[in-house]
């Protein structure tokens, strides 16, 4: 009896294991907003896009001043009208949706591409890693979870925004972003993303 049920944990120990080996699933390849199957909201433009800002996380102005909160000392500093306005420039920024980016993917990282070229890697392993963004430093922690890819960004007050990244079938990209944290819980913008198919 004992010997079976020691043959019966194996088993079980085994393909759990098995199930969390299982690689993330592909997100490569190069994706367009479809601004009718989405939800609205967070668009900056008439069209449903926000074609004039820059990819989340990645590219920054020179001169920028960081998020308070994330300065080099570390140390939280109260929130000046300006430093509101700001932390609202950035919110927006955050949930606004991308018009077209290419997503290529490792072990270690995912990295995503946007029309103007430039490129932004975020490390899958969890931890926390800071990026200029075009209206601030925003510190992220990108992980894969139950099949999904999800990144928050984490604000200077308790606040962060989570981005979930999930395949669907037919072949599609599905976006969720939500604001944490505050009062109440937000409803998470769905946004829904086409494959775009290579032209010989």
């Amino acid at each position: 009896m004992r010997a079976r049920l020691a043959t019966l944990l194996c088993v079980v120990a085994v393909g759990l294991a098995a199930v969390h080996a299982q690689p993330p699933p592909d997100l490569t390849g190069s994706w367009r907003y479809n601004a009718d199957a989405s939800d609205v909201g967070g668009a900056g433009g008439g069209d449903g896009t926000d074609t004039g800002r820059a990819p989340v996380g990645g590219f920054g102005s020179a001169g920028r001043s960081p998020l308070g909160g994330f300065g080099s000392t570390g140390v939280m500093t109260p929130m000046t009208p300006e430093a509101r306005k700001q932390r609202g420039e950035l919110i927006r920024e955050l949930v606004q949706p991308i018009r077209r980016f290419t997503i290529a993917q490792d072990k270690a990282s995912v990295s995503f591409t946007f029309d103007d070229g430039r490129t932004v890697r975020y490390r899958t392993d969890g931890k926390a890693e800071k990026h200029q963004a075009v209206n601030g430093v925003v510190e992220t922690e990108t992980r894969w979870k139950k099949g999904r890819l999800v990144r928050e960004t984490l604000l200077d007050d308790g606040m962060s925004v989570e981005e979930t990244f999930s395949l669907v079938s037919p072949r599609g990209l599905v976006l969720e972003v939500e604001l944490l944290g505050g009062v109440g819980r937000r409803k998470p913008l769905r946004r829904v993303y086409d494959p775009v198919e290579d032209t010989p």
